[in-house]
Protein backbone atom coordinates (compact mmCIF):
# COMPACT_ATOMS: atom_id res chain seq x y z
CA UNK A 1 0.00 0.00 0.00
CA UNK A 2 1.04 3.40 -0.29
CA UNK A 3 -0.65 6.72 0.52
CA UNK A 4 0.04 10.54 0.78
CA UNK A 5 -1.48 12.45 2.72
CA UNK A 6 -1.18 16.23 3.66
CA UNK A 7 -2.37 19.86 5.03
CA UNK A 8 -2.10 23.49 4.09
CA UNK A 9 -2.71 26.24 6.24
CA UNK A 10 -2.62 29.90 6.43
CA UNK A 11 -2.16 30.55 10.24
CA UNK A 12 -2.27 34.66 9.72
CA UNK A 13 -1.63 36.98 6.48
CA UNK A 14 2.25 36.17 6.82
CA UNK A 15 2.51 32.83 8.48
CA UNK A 16 1.61 29.15 6.36
CA UNK A 17 2.15 25.65 7.27
CA UNK A 18 2.24 22.43 6.15
CA UNK A 19 2.39 19.09 7.20
CA UNK A 20 2.15 15.70 5.15
CA UNK A 21 2.85 12.25 6.52
CA UNK A 22 3.17 9.42 3.62
CA UNK A 23 4.03 6.12 3.80
CA UNK A 24 5.08 3.05 0.81
CA UNK A 25 5.21 -0.64 2.10
CA UNK A 26 7.97 -2.47 1.21
CA UNK A 27 6.42 -3.95 -1.56
CA UNK A 28 4.80 -1.37 -2.84
CA UNK A 29 5.52 -0.87 -6.79
CA UNK A 30 4.64 2.14 -8.95
CA UNK A 31 6.16 2.35 -12.46
CA UNK A 32 5.43 6.20 -12.89
CA UNK A 33 5.26 7.10 -9.45
CA UNK A 34 6.93 10.43 -8.41
CA UNK A 35 5.54 11.42 -5.16
CA UNK A 36 7.13 12.96 -1.64
CA UNK A 37 9.42 11.03 -0.98
CA UNK A 38 13.85 10.62 0.76
CA UNK A 39 14.24 7.46 -1.19
CA UNK A 40 14.70 7.86 -5.54
CA UNK A 41 11.62 5.39 -5.44
CA UNK A 42 8.70 5.46 -3.45
CA UNK A 43 8.91 2.02 -1.92
CA UNK A 44 10.25 1.21 2.03
CA UNK A 45 9.60 4.62 3.29
CA UNK A 46 7.15 6.22 5.57
CA UNK A 47 7.27 9.91 7.18
CA UNK A 48 6.46 13.05 8.48
CA UNK A 49 6.90 16.50 7.02
CA UNK A 50 6.48 19.87 8.94
CA UNK A 51 6.87 22.99 6.82
CA UNK A 52 6.50 26.72 7.81
CA UNK A 53 7.12 30.07 6.06
CA UNK A 54 7.11 33.16 7.75
CA UNK A 55 7.37 36.96 6.10
CA UNK A 56 7.98 39.01 9.27
CA UNK A 57 9.04 42.28 7.24
CA UNK A 58 8.32 43.71 4.19
CA UNK A 59 11.32 42.00 1.61
CA UNK A 60 12.48 39.23 4.36
CA UNK A 61 11.06 35.83 4.37
CA UNK A 62 12.28 32.74 6.42
CA UNK A 63 11.33 29.06 5.44
CA UNK A 64 12.38 26.18 6.98
CA UNK A 65 11.24 22.60 7.24
CA UNK A 66 11.97 19.14 9.46
CA UNK A 67 11.27 15.72 7.78
CA UNK A 68 11.79 12.38 9.70
CA UNK A 69 11.52 9.01 8.26
CA UNK A 70 12.37 5.47 8.47
CA UNK A 71 13.10 2.79 6.60
CA UNK A 72 11.20 -0.79 7.71
CA UNK A 73 13.50 -2.65 5.24
CA UNK A 74 16.75 -2.82 3.68
CA UNK A 75 17.93 -0.49 0.78
CA UNK A 76 20.79 0.32 -1.22
CA UNK A 77 23.92 0.49 1.05
CA UNK A 78 21.51 -0.35 4.35
CA UNK A 79 21.88 -3.96 5.39
CA UNK A 80 19.19 -3.32 7.79
CA UNK A 81 16.15 -1.32 8.92
CA UNK A 82 16.73 2.19 9.56
CA UNK A 83 15.65 6.12 10.27
CA UNK A 84 17.16 9.71 9.76
CA UNK A 85 15.66 13.05 9.65
CA UNK A 86 16.21 16.30 7.71
CA UNK A 87 16.24 19.97 8.07
CA UNK A 88 16.64 23.10 6.34
CA UNK A 89 16.33 27.25 7.28
CA UNK A 90 16.59 29.55 4.79
CA UNK A 91 16.58 33.40 5.29
CA UNK A 92 15.72 35.37 2.51
CA UNK A 93 15.88 39.28 1.51
CA UNK A 94 14.97 41.26 -2.13
CA UNK A 95 16.80 44.46 -1.80
CA UNK A 96 14.08 44.98 -5.05
CA UNK A 97 12.36 43.57 -7.60
CA UNK A 98 15.66 42.68 -10.06
CA UNK A 99 17.72 41.08 -7.01
CA UNK A 100 17.69 38.32 -4.48
CA UNK A 101 19.51 37.02 -1.45
CA UNK A 102 19.49 34.49 0.89
CA UNK A 103 21.88 31.85 3.26
CA UNK A 104 20.61 28.29 3.80
CA UNK A 105 21.81 25.85 6.46
CA UNK A 106 20.85 22.34 5.97
CA UNK A 107 21.01 19.10 8.03
CA UNK A 108 20.43 15.46 7.22
CA UNK A 109 21.43 12.40 9.49
CA UNK A 110 20.76 8.78 7.78
CA UNK A 111 22.08 5.37 8.48
CA UNK A 112 24.63 3.78 5.74
CA UNK A 113 26.84 0.62 5.63
CA UNK A 114 30.17 1.87 7.24
CA UNK A 115 33.22 0.22 5.52
CA UNK A 116 34.51 -2.97 6.29
CA UNK A 117 37.25 -3.38 8.55
CA UNK A 118 39.09 -5.81 10.76
CA UNK A 119 36.61 -5.48 13.48
CA UNK A 120 33.57 -4.77 11.22
CA UNK A 121 33.94 -7.90 8.50
CA UNK A 122 30.30 -7.72 7.81
CA UNK A 123 28.04 -4.98 6.39
CA UNK A 124 26.93 -2.77 9.27
CA UNK A 125 24.57 0.35 9.23
CA UNK A 126 26.13 3.79 10.99
CA UNK A 127 24.67 7.01 11.76
CA UNK A 128 25.94 9.58 8.83
CA UNK A 129 25.36 13.45 9.10
CA UNK A 130 25.90 15.88 6.02
CA UNK A 131 25.58 19.21 6.85
CA UNK A 132 25.42 22.26 4.21
CA UNK A 133 25.51 26.06 3.98
CA UNK A 134 24.84 27.92 0.63
CA UNK A 135 25.31 31.83 0.05
CA UNK A 136 23.10 32.48 -3.23
CA UNK A 137 22.80 36.09 -4.01
CA UNK A 138 20.87 36.82 -8.22
CA UNK A 139 20.88 40.27 -9.81
CA UNK A 140 19.86 41.80 -12.94
CA UNK A 141 21.56 45.61 -13.39
CA UNK A 142 19.75 45.75 -16.12
CA UNK A 143 17.37 44.28 -18.84
CA UNK A 144 20.26 43.20 -20.84
CA UNK A 145 22.07 41.01 -18.17
CA UNK A 146 21.17 38.99 -15.47
CA UNK A 147 24.20 37.56 -12.68
CA UNK A 148 24.20 34.81 -10.11
CA UNK A 149 26.77 34.19 -7.49
CA UNK A 150 26.48 30.89 -5.59
CA UNK A 151 28.66 29.86 -2.61
CA UNK A 152 28.18 26.46 -0.71
CA UNK A 153 29.95 23.58 1.72
CA UNK A 154 29.49 20.51 2.53
CA UNK A 155 30.34 19.33 6.21
CA UNK A 156 30.63 15.31 5.92
CA UNK A 157 30.98 12.90 8.94
CA UNK A 158 30.45 9.02 9.73
CA UNK A 159 30.05 7.66 13.11
CA UNK A 160 32.71 9.73 14.67
CA UNK A 161 35.50 9.26 12.37
CA UNK A 162 37.36 12.37 10.38
CA UNK A 163 35.01 14.54 8.95
CA UNK A 164 35.37 15.63 5.75
CA UNK A 165 34.54 18.92 3.46
CA UNK A 166 34.07 20.02 0.31
CA UNK A 167 33.32 23.22 -1.45
CA UNK A 168 31.68 24.76 -4.51
CA UNK A 169 31.63 28.37 -5.91
CA UNK A 170 30.12 29.59 -8.68
CA UNK A 171 29.21 32.64 -11.05
CA UNK A 172 26.58 32.49 -13.70
CA UNK A 173 26.34 35.18 -16.26
CA UNK A 174 22.88 35.58 -18.69
CA UNK A 175 22.96 38.28 -21.59
CA UNK A 176 20.43 39.15 -24.08
CA UNK A 177 21.45 40.92 -26.62
CA UNK A 178 18.01 41.35 -28.37
CA UNK A 179 14.94 39.13 -28.81
CA UNK A 180 16.92 36.86 -31.28
CA UNK A 181 20.10 36.07 -29.17
CA UNK A 182 20.74 34.51 -25.81
CA UNK A 183 24.20 33.89 -24.24
CA UNK A 184 24.72 31.96 -20.67
CA UNK A 185 28.14 30.75 -19.23
CA UNK A 186 29.40 29.49 -16.09
CA UNK A 187 32.89 29.55 -14.37
CA UNK A 188 32.84 27.75 -11.28
CA UNK A 189 35.60 26.25 -8.54
CA UNK A 190 35.48 22.67 -6.73
CA UNK A 191 37.16 21.16 -4.30
CA UNK A 192 35.91 18.21 -2.09
CA UNK A 193 37.96 15.51 -0.17
CA UNK A 194 35.80 12.59 -1.73
CA UNK A 195 32.87 11.60 -3.19
CA UNK A 196 30.61 11.96 0.25
CA UNK A 197 31.33 15.51 -0.50
CA UNK A 198 30.71 16.33 -3.65
CA UNK A 199 29.07 19.19 -4.92
CA UNK A 200 25.71 19.52 -7.37
CA UNK A 201 24.65 23.18 -9.18
CA UNK A 202 21.71 23.40 -11.92
CA UNK A 203 23.21 24.23 -15.02
CA UNK A 204 21.45 25.32 -18.16
CA UNK A 205 21.03 23.37 -21.23
CA UNK A 206 19.21 22.88 -24.28
CA UNK A 207 16.10 22.77 -24.80
CA UNK A 208 13.77 19.94 -22.65
CA UNK A 209 17.64 18.89 -21.45
CA UNK A 210 18.63 18.45 -17.57
CA UNK A 211 22.23 18.42 -15.96
CA UNK A 212 22.91 18.75 -12.46
CA UNK A 213 26.95 17.59 -12.72
CA UNK A 214 28.09 15.76 -9.53
CA UNK A 215 31.50 17.39 -9.12
CA UNK A 216 34.46 15.79 -6.52
CA UNK A 217 38.32 15.92 -6.49
CA UNK A 218 39.40 19.36 -7.06
CA UNK A 219 38.95 21.35 -10.80
CA UNK A 220 37.44 24.04 -12.31
CA UNK A 221 33.42 23.54 -14.34
CA UNK A 222 32.89 25.95 -17.25
CA UNK A 223 30.16 26.27 -19.61
CA UNK A 224 29.09 28.33 -22.21
CA UNK A 225 25.13 28.18 -24.03
CA UNK A 226 23.67 30.52 -26.89
CA UNK A 227 20.09 30.49 -28.04
CA UNK A 228 19.08 31.46 -31.23
CA UNK A 229 16.15 32.29 -32.77
CA UNK A 230 16.43 32.23 -36.41
CA UNK A 231 13.20 32.76 -37.69
CA UNK A 232 9.82 32.74 -36.40
CA UNK A 233 9.68 29.14 -36.78
CA UNK A 234 12.89 27.67 -36.34
CA UNK A 235 15.46 27.87 -33.19
CA UNK A 236 18.80 26.60 -32.09
CA UNK A 237 20.96 26.20 -29.56
CA UNK A 238 24.38 25.13 -28.80
CA UNK A 239 26.18 24.42 -25.62
CA UNK A 240 29.78 23.39 -25.19
CA UNK A 241 30.85 22.29 -21.11
CA UNK A 242 34.00 21.33 -19.79
CA UNK A 243 35.54 19.81 -16.43
CA UNK A 244 39.20 20.39 -15.96
CA UNK A 245 40.66 18.48 -13.06
CA UNK A 246 43.59 19.31 -10.76
CA UNK A 247 46.68 16.50 -9.84
CA UNK A 248 44.20 13.89 -12.17
CA UNK A 249 45.75 12.00 -15.13
CA UNK A 250 43.02 9.86 -15.16
CA UNK A 251 39.28 10.24 -15.20
CA UNK A 252 36.13 7.89 -14.96
CA UNK A 253 37.11 3.82 -15.21
CA UNK A 254 36.25 1.30 -17.87
CA UNK A 255 34.53 2.12 -20.98
CA UNK A 256 33.62 5.74 -20.19
CA UNK A 257 37.73 6.39 -19.28
CA UNK A 258 39.57 9.38 -20.50
CA UNK A 259 43.49 9.34 -20.50
CA UNK A 260 44.12 13.53 -19.42
CA UNK A 261 42.10 16.08 -16.71
CA UNK A 262 39.99 17.04 -19.10
CA UNK A 263 36.36 15.96 -20.12
CA UNK A 264 34.26 17.94 -22.11
CA UNK A 265 31.08 17.72 -24.10
CA UNK A 266 29.22 19.52 -27.25
CA UNK A 267 25.21 19.57 -27.92
CA UNK A 268 23.75 20.99 -30.66
CA UNK A 269 19.86 21.10 -30.75
CA UNK A 270 17.33 22.90 -33.70
CA UNK A 271 13.35 23.18 -33.14
CA UNK A 272 11.16 23.99 -36.06
CA UNK A 273 7.33 25.11 -34.97
CA UNK A 274 4.60 24.80 -37.32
Amino acid sequence: MGTVNGLLASLATNVEASILYRRYDRNFHTFYGQAFGENTRNINESGVYIGLKVRPAARWEITGYYDQFWFPWLKYRVDAPSRGHDYLLRLSFAPNKTSQLYVQVRSRTKDQNADLAPSRPVPQPVPTERRSLLLFYDAAPSSIISLRTRLQGTHYREDGATPHTGFLLVQDATVRLNRYLRLSARYALFDTDDYDTRQYAFEQDVLYAFSVPALFGRGTRTYALAEVKCTRHLTFWLRYAATQYRHQRVISSGLEEIEGSLRSDIKAQARYTF
